[in-house]
């Protein structure tokens, strides 16, 4: 893993709405919310970092969208964390860890390694009646020179273990393809290990996650 430029809380907001905005998954959802709000979506995909008006719009679709910072995927959710931006490659996928739900828990088989998963996708049958087709499309696109847009991870200091906080799908697409996960972009945000291990540990079973 390779440190580029520091980043801020603002911009990770910025991009998970910008990311999940594209999913086919859950871009509808966050249509909804816009719309509710009187927002145009240009506010996520060309927002002003600079404006601390639309800063605070972000953050409260964020909120309703997935319960940023007390509720849902955002359930304990570090108060501190350092951000920073960041480039992965291929050693660095041994340390990537699913947050802690019954989907991934089952699809890695109780290990949170997308490594893991890609067995699963590879030998068995989805858990919950999900396709595995959306990680064997994306590992294609991958293999195809596609680049796809950066991931969001937490650690602690130690740095034993990357948690996907946003772009699951996107991990478990490039866990099949391991020798090409090289030159990821990555949002990176620190914290201290304990507020790190209770985000992680405690998040819902029934919380909804990221699969874009």
């Amino acid at each position: 893993m390779k440190k580029i430029k520091a980043s801020n809380e603002n911009e990770m907001i910025y991009e998970f709405l910008k990311m999940e905005l594209n999913s086919d998954r859950y871009g509808e959802q966050i249509e909804t919310i816009l719309k509710g709000l009187n927002l145009d979506r240009n506010i996520i995909i060309n927002g002003n970092l600079e404006s601390a008006d639309e800063n605070v719009m972000r953050a409260i679709i964020l909120k309703r969208f997935r319960g940023y910072r007390d509720t849902a995927l955002f359930k304990n959710f570090p108060e501190v964390v350092m951000w920073i931006w960041t480039s992965f490659d291929t050693e660095d996928i041994n340390k990537i860890q699913y947050i802690k739900t019954k989907y991934w828990n089952e699809l890695s088989n109780h290990t949170s390694s997308p490594l893991e998963a890609a067995k699963t996708i590879l030998s068995s049958p989805p858990p919950y009646n999900e396709t595995n087709d959306r990680y064997i499309k994306r590992a294609q696109e991958i293999k195809q020179g596609h680049v796809f847009p950066p991931l969001i991870f937490l650690t602690d200091c130690d740095e034993q273990r990357y948690i996907v906080l946003e772009g699951h799908v996107r991990v478990t697409a490039y866990a099949l393809v391991p020798d090409l996960f090289q030159n990821v972009p990555v949002l990176l945000g620190y914290c201290d290990s304990e507020s790190l291990c209770k985000w992680y540990g405690e998040v819902p079973a029934n919380a909804k996650t990221s699969l874009s």
